[in-house]
């Protein structure tokens, strides 16, 4: 009797901590005063090819040129910009999203756990790192008038028994840094 309560015991200890995830984002949010009208009533929003791209981030302009529209920045977001659209100004916007899956490291911590039968289980996070950038020309008149940068960094990270929640989390994880690159740049657009 004391040796199964010894080992129900030492088995609950090992579960403990088993389970977890957690999202870092850097910056947070920024904070932008909503619907407070910025130096230009009307915006378009040009795409320019972008370097990197992770498809599960989605057309990165067509969600800056929406977070523009809710920001209440201005009264007017063209996004596509047509020829015809008569804008005060052009945000040429470039985005780039990487993804680092520290691919080396995910492999040795799930070899030792495995190895270990889920012993050493609660010592390992499994981490996948995002970079978030964003560079936008404010142009007018066929002019560049200012040009804007922001980094956003953003780590996904859990522990194996947590591996069912990933796309749900990762989806999250990509939606906040989004929301925190586009909003470092629209603060700077409405100054």
């Amino acid at each position: 009797m004391k040796l199964n309560l010894l080992i129900i015991a030492v088995a609950a200890l090992l579960m403990i901590g088993c389970t977890g995830t957690e999202i870092k984002i850097r910056p947070e949010n920024a904070l932008i005063a909503q619907n407070v009208m910025g130096p230009y009533t009307t915006i378009g929003v040009k795409d320019v090819s972008s370097g990197t791209s992770l498809p599960q981030a989605g057309n990165m302009t067509e969600a800056f040129s929406n977070e523009l529209r809710k920001s209440g920045i201005t009264k007017e977001v063209y996004y596509p910009l047509r020829p015809d659209d008569k804008a005060d100004v052009v945000l040429e916007s470039q985005f780039n999203v990487t993804l680092d899956p520290h691919s080396g490291s995910q492999f040795a911590k799930s070899f030792f756990t495995g190895f270990t039968f889920f012993i050493l289980e609660p010592l390992f996070w499994y981490d996948f790192d995002y970079t978030f950038s964003g560079t936008v020309d404010v142009v007018k008149n066929g002019k560049v008038i200012r040009q804007l940068s922001a980094v956003t960094d953003a780590t996904l990270s859990f522990k194996l028994l947590s591996s069912g929640t990933v796309p749900s989390l990762e989806s999250e994880t990509l939606a906040k840094a989004k929301k925190s690159l586009f909003q470092q740049l629209i603060s700077d657009i409405g100054k």
